[in-house]
């Protein structure tokens, strides 16, 4: 049992106070009887809950009893499990002495044939290491007091066969009802295999040749004394990683804001935004941690959850690495392996992402009656994609039945559990291939999942042919295997090219429509496969550098292999050997939605998280996020230049020009995102004296007075036109879509789009009204320009771009030099888009959502006053 950490690599907590105290509930057990395990004084963990189950064994633990049980055996010694140098112990245990029980060791004296029945049990007492510090010691009188690592037999938990733990005396049962969620220390699905499923037989190691009275000498490692000179050394368990985090830093602050604390409420948003003020007085409802949402291997799930994958997907910095993780970059080093910066990506926080759920809790209210769409059927259609392997596994399992927000929330619902987590490992790495097929057959999450193999085990696409199959083959039923779909752009397709029903007010399908067409809109560019500037979707959110420095080298998993203190049973070395890749593919997965990352970051408790990479020790992979996905946005979204500026008289004039560097229209995605561009002048005193696109400190798009523009809210369902020349301050360029629904209303709703009045989102580079050769019609009419653009002659020409005239009128007494400065700013949730949210729904979801931006205090991100800076450009003229 192994855990990497810099500069130790130890299974387990040594004489370190504070351990983790979460639990896991225990999957789906056959019971067995106790009275057939002849070796435990108790039942097997599988049929008993962890409250019931992890005191019985503490105390069997505490009481030193397997030392003299019948039939138990023991090592001869104390002994290392790697070697000591120059301060450093290169072991995968502390020192230790293990005892077998009567199983293991018939099981171990008839060659290790077969597999070991339930009940038997592996107990490693551990010490401060190296061994030689007990050399001469009476083993029952004279060793410290230890700390254990066990595992015990039982089929029933989990696919492996195994119940790992850890333990030390006094520490408290696992739970995962509060934070921090911590990783549990006694569970199915541990960690450990991580090492263990490197053994030749039964996920141990365990040899003849340690146990005391039989033949042979256990296996020695060395130890050049450094350890005499230093003074009350010992081993610490997560210590090193518990430091501060890295702060989100900005230029701007708001002095008449309160002082940011747990208290801290925004004043000025909730004056706009008021409906549900009254529920501050009150704890929002918390998504449930994070330590409950462990669904592990069993021969019949289809799915597990993303930390079955996390002990060898995760960053190495122990001494055996470093591997996928830069120890120098950063002050406490960088996380970039797939679990790390998948965990953070928007793709892994989609099932606790609490805009989504507040917008499904809108939907339900909206679309309550019972049509041809029911409510129930409604969420199982948002959890296509946004629970989706909880929607899928419930589907497998339950043909009829609908996954619900109301499981989505529950902390011990097994489709729950899959649901918060996210768009995970297990699902995209098991998408068959649909290349081949019309991608209208697969669009809104319909793709297939590959079939088991012949022998019953998951079929997992990577992208290299050569892969070390064994480990998961034996801790998960799952085959890796390369396929090169997982590199295409297509994999990307069917969730994001969603079409949904227009619902009329008895939920009536009365049209559809493409609510989200990103893939369809690279589909239709220069990006696309064969266009003029080829480039997958992979290649802008799959970096292979690390803000330029390549991930060269690296093995796309860490296991016990050649690299780690041999050891007795291993596994042939063909057979577990990672090959260390060029230029693997980062999980960053992300857009420029750091409205949400910031929330994650904010309110870790209410959202379920923790923050702590158990694997690698890094506390700051959030904030990494952020820091990628606001590169992103500054520097691979879109670019802002003032062509040309002038001055006649009391008139400055300026050519402005926005260019999209996406490969799909910016901003993409859902329609509610917006973009707009801010043109203010300041006089020579550096006063503002005219500006198009002010905000107030919410984000609310004002005019020259000062006053919200009605078209903020779409007063009288208004709203801003496309603009080719603007001459008055309450004219703004906003890119958009606006949307009204059968009523004619301007809506938000996702299933009440019944006509696009306006998008005129910037569309990528190469696109066309028909698309390419084959492009369906139903494609080209989703990608293209509604309302004015589409009949704006240098936005719909291909060039990715937008050229608007701006003519300032300067007031009378003026004086300059004039400073003119065009910014482009991102909205990923724009104040009209919260106050529907806040106005059409007030359950748990709703509320949850208020209080995160109610209490978000945004001075210190990267969009202070709700608004993200993209790109800007300034000029002087007289």
């Amino acid at each position: 049992m192994k855990k990497s950490f810099v500069g130790v690599l130890v299974a387990a907590l040594l004489l370190y106070p504070g351990c983790s105290t979460s639990t896991v509930s225990t999957p789906e057990p056959t019971p067995t009887n106790s009275a057939d395990i002849p070796g435990l004084p108790f039942p097997l963990p599988s049929t008993l809950s962890e409250q019931e189950f992890q005191p019985k064994v503490g105390a069997f633990l505490d009481s030193l009893a397997y030392r003299s049980a019948p039939g138990w055996q023991r090592d001869k010694g104390v002994r290392d499990t790697g070697p000591f140098i120059n301060g450093v112990y290169y072991g995968t245990h502390p020192a230790v002495r293990t005892y077998y029980s009567p199983e293991v060791f018939a099981w171990m004296k008839g060659g290790r044939v077969g597999p070991l029945p339930d009940g038997a049990m592996i107990i490693k007492e551990m010490y401060n290491p190296p061994a030689a510090r007990y050399a001469g010691l009476d083993p029952d009188t004279e060793l410290p007091p230890p700390t254990w690592t066990y595992m015990i037999k039982d089929q029933a938990g989990a696919y492996d066969g195994w119940y790992w733990g850890y333990y030390q005396t006094g520490q408290p049962i696992d739970h995962n009802a509060s934070p921090p969620f911590s990783y549990p220390n006694q569970t199915f699905g541990n960690y450990c295999v991580q090492c263990h499923t490197s053994a030749d037989g039964e996920f141990t190691f365990a040899a003849l040749e340690n146990v005391e009275g039989q033949p042979g000498t256990p296996i020695t490692y060395f130890d050049d004394g450094s350890w005499k000179t230093m003074k009350g050394y010992q081993f610490k368990f997560m210590g090193h990683y518990l430091g501060k985090e890295h702060a989100q830093t900005s230029d701007v602050i708001d002095d008449n804001l309160p002082p940011a604390g747990p208290d801290f409420v925004n004043p000025e948003f909730v004056s706009q935004f008021n409906t549900l003020a009254a529920s501050l007085a009150n704890p929002a409802v918390p998504i449930p941690g994070i330590t409950t949402d462990r669904s592990v291997a069993q021969t019949h799930r289809q799915f597990v959850t993303s930390d079955q994958c996390q002990s060898c997907h995760s960053g190495d910095s122990s001494p055996f690495g470093p591997n996928m993780f830069y120890p120098d970059i950063e002050p406490d080093g960088v996380d970039v392996s797939p679990w790390a910066e998948w965990t953070w990506s928007m793709m892994g926080l989609a099932g606790r992402d609490p805009i989504f759920h507040a917008q499904l809790e809108s939907e339900r209210n909206i679309h309550s009656a019972q049509g041809q769409y029911t409510p129930e059927s409604i969420q199982n259609l948002c959890f296509t994609c946004h629970g989706v392997m909880g929607e899928r596994q419930l589907k497998l399992d339950d043909p009829q039945a609908n996954l619900l927000q109301e499981q989505v929330e529950e902390p011990d619902n097994q489709y729950g559990k899959l649901a918060r987590d996210g768009v995970s490992c297990a699902l995209c790495h098991q998408i068959k291939d649909y290349r081949d097929v019309p991608l209208q057959t697969v669009q809104t999450g319909a793709f297939d999942l590959e079939p088991r193999t012949a022998d019953g085990k998951l079929t997992i696409n990577g992208p290299y042919d050569e892969v070390a199959t064994l480990p998961m083959e034996k801790s998960l039923n799952a085959h890796p295997r390369g396929n090169s779909f997982i590199q295409s752009s297509h994999l990307c397709a069917s969730c994001h090219t969603v079409f949904l029903p227009v619902l009329d007010e008895n939920n009536n399908v009365v049209d559809s429509s493409y609510e989200q067409s990103t893939f369809l809109e690279w589909d239709n560019s220069s990006f696309r496969d064969g266009g003029a500037t080829p480039k997958s979707c992979q290649e802008c959110h799959m970096p292979d550098n690390y803000f330029g420095q390549l991930t060269d080298n690296f093995k796309i998993a860490s296991i016990q292999d050649q690299t780690y203190p041999f050891t007795s049973n291993l596994s042939p070395i063909n057979l577990i050997t990672v090959i260390p890749r060029t230029k693997f593919r980062r999980h960053v997965l992300l857009g420029i939605n750091e409205f949400a990352l910031e929330m994650f970051q904010k309110f870790p408790d209410l959202l379920g998280i923790s923050k702590v990479n158990f694997m690698s020790g890094t506390v700051d992979g959030l904030t990494r996020a952020i820091e990628n996905s606001h590169d992103l946005a500054t520097n691979h979204s879109a670019t802002v230049d003032l062509l040309s500026t002038q001055r006649a008289g009391n008139v400055i004039t300026s050519v402005l020009k926005v260019t999209n560097l996406t490969g799909h229209r910016f901003p993409s995605g859902v329609g509610f995102r917006r973009a707009f561009l801010s043109y203010q002048v300041r006089d020579g005193a550096d006063k503002v004296i005219w500006e198009s696109g002010r905000t107030d400190a919410v984000g609310v798009i004002l005019d020259g007075n000062g006053q919200q523009l009605p078209t903020e809210f779409h007063q009288n369902d208004t709203f801003q036109p496309h603009y080719t020349t603007i001459t008055s301050e309450d004219q703004v360029q906003i890119f958009e879509e606006v949307t009204l629904n059968l009523q004619g209303h301007v809506t938000t709703s996702f299933l009440d789009r019944a006509t696009e009045i306006k998008d005129n989102r910037l569309m990528p580079l190469g696109w066309t009204f028909d698309g390419p050769p084959g492009f369906a019609k139903a494609f080209a009419e989703a990608t293209a320009p509604k309302g004015g653009a589409a009949s704006d002659p240098d936005f719909i020409d291909g060039t990715a771009s937008d050229t608007i005239t701006y003519q300032a009128t300067l007031p009378p007494g003026a004086v300059g030099p004039f400073k003119v400065t065009a910014r482009l700013y991102y909205q990923a949730i724009p104040p009209y888009y919260l106050q529907d949210r806040f106005t059409f729904a007030n359950g748990p979801a709703t509320k949850r959502l208020y209080h995160v931006t109610a209490k978000m205090d945004t001075r210190n991100t990267n969009f202070p006053n709700w608004k993200l800076p993209i790109d800007d450009e300034e000029v002087t003229v007289p």
